[in-house]
């Protein structure tokens, strides 16, 4: 995917995802190279050993998946559709991560293996659940890549587009925007639902 020039903000919170999903095979397989060593447990003598570290939140949920599920539609310029899961596999769960996002950023999902259809938007700061109208908090973030005549168009924020995203407690959220436009001025308009389970 290429990235628009000049801006700091753009997918910084969805190249953590990829590269924190992509280290946890190396760590693995560095491990097992390495020739880990076994030894016997120690007793259980019913209290924890003192500094024993605590656990982080889980990520697993009854499913055994941790993932956003997700709807992209848009009209205008193009019309279309689709449903898709971006796994969350190594991030908090559902409500830690709603309560303050990924490092001060909340990314809405997008689809992993499409890229000729989709929708970038961060709110930076994120301060937890809630709903965000303010495009100062959105630092020119949202576009929407989709199929027009043949190849991908990108339809950016500009000052008159209207964009609104609610996240709730427990991660799911909905995202509007109209007014989107691709560099002759077309326009795109559309919203993402999205549910974290």
């Amino acid at each position: 995917m290429s990235l628009r020039p000049g801006l700091s903000v753009q997918s910084s919170a969805r190249v953590r995802r990829g590269l924190v999903g992509a280290a946890g095979p190396l760590l693995l397989l560095c491990a097992a190279a390495c020739g880990a060593t076994t030894s016997a447990p120690a007793p259980n003598t019913g209290t924890p050993a003192s500094g024993a570290a605590t656990s982080a939140p889980s990520t697993a949920t009854s499913s055994g998946t941790h993932e956003f599920t997700a709807t992209l539609q848009v009209t205008g310029t193009v019309t279309q559709s689709m449903n898709f899961t971006e796994s969350l596999e190594f991030l908090p769960s559902c409500s830690v991560l709603a309560q303050g996002g990924e490092q001060g950023t909340w990314s809405i999902p997008q689809p992993t293996s499409e890229q000729t259809f989709a929708l970038n938007w961060n709110v930076t700061p994120y301060t937890g659940p809630g709903t965000f109208t303010d495009p100062t908090l959105f630092q020119d973030s949202v576009w929407v890549y989709a199929p027009y005549q043949g190849s991908t168009d990108q339809f950016n924020q500009i000052s008159g587009s209207v964009l609104s995203i609610t996240v709730k407690s427990d991660g799911s959220g909905s995202a509007t925007f109209s007014n989107l436009q691709d560099g002759d001025g077309l326009a795109l308009s559309g919203s993402e639902t999205w549910t974290c389970s």
